[in-house]
């Protein structure tokens, strides 16, 4: 099995004041890109829908070593790496119009049952997975584990509908989003490169109130998202350079 090859342009949507490609940008156009091949080889949301399931995002990584400018264009290659009971494993490189691997990425994918918002074993539908595992290591560090932050919030936000998809929950851009506005502007102003690291823990819901808890530390910033229980929602880490 080859890897998946997609095509994208920086286009207006996806930069921010910098003229540059901004964090959530990049991870949209990277998460399309997984969603679109699922669709292609036969294992997207349409046929998992069937059974009231859907693909949800529990961890993922991603490095850059610059933000592309606005109009420029990169070739994406994605393919899945491998599968277990819990997870599903794809990757990811991004190549400039130079041909300089500029951007990579992991991504591990459960299944949800909607009936139960429970997730369901890997194996009950291991056909799924048959014929797409391509034998190529990953391009970079699998997701870190990221720990709890303490201290007060800083910043509250109540889940509304430009908030969530078509899992009924907050969208993964959304909360980076988030997380860039917690951060000085001057250091999203100069920002050379990055490593996100992302760790689903709970779906936050429509209605829901999150609160936004920041650590800055000399290598960058640790983020975590607690609902009004206090519950962890979402924790991540954003290495600068």
């Amino acid at each position: 099995m080859d890897k998946s090859v997609f095509k994208f342009t920086i286009a207006p949507q996806y930069v921010d004041f910098t003229s540059r490609a901004s964090l959530s940008g990049m991870c949209d156009m990277i998460l399309h890109a997984a969603g679109q091949d699922a669709y292609r080889r036969g294992f997207g949301i349409d046929v998992l829908a069937e059974k009231n399931f859907g693909w949800v995002l529990s961890r993922m990584c991603v490095e850059i070593d610059y933000m592309p400018k606005e109009y420029s264009e990169f070739t994406l290659y994605t393919w899945i790496g491998g599968y277990n009971r819990l997870a599903s494993t794809r990757n990811f490189e991004l190549v400039d119009g130079e041909g300089r691997l500029f951007a990579r990425a992991v991504s591990q994918w459960c299944m949800l049952d909607f009936a139960t918002r429970m997730p369901v074993d890997m194996n009950t539908l291991a056909k799924v997975h048959e014929g797409t595992i391509v034998d190529a290591p990953s391009p970079c560090a699998a997701p870190k584990r990221v720990g709890a932050v303490a201290g007060e919030p800083q910043l509250v936000h109540k889940v509304a509908y430009s908030d969530i998809d078509f899992n009924r929950h907050m969208n993964t851009m959304r909360y980076i989003d988030l997380m860039s506005d917690a951060m000085p502007i001057e250091k999203l102003e100069k920002l050379e490169g990055l490593r996100l690291d992302l760790n689903f823990v709970k779906e936050a819901r429509y209605g829901d109130v999150l609160n936004l808890h920041v650590e800055e530390s000399e290598a960058g910033y640790t983020f975590e998202f607690k609902n009004q229980a206090a519950e962890a929602l979402c924790r991540a880490v954003i290495e600068v350079k």
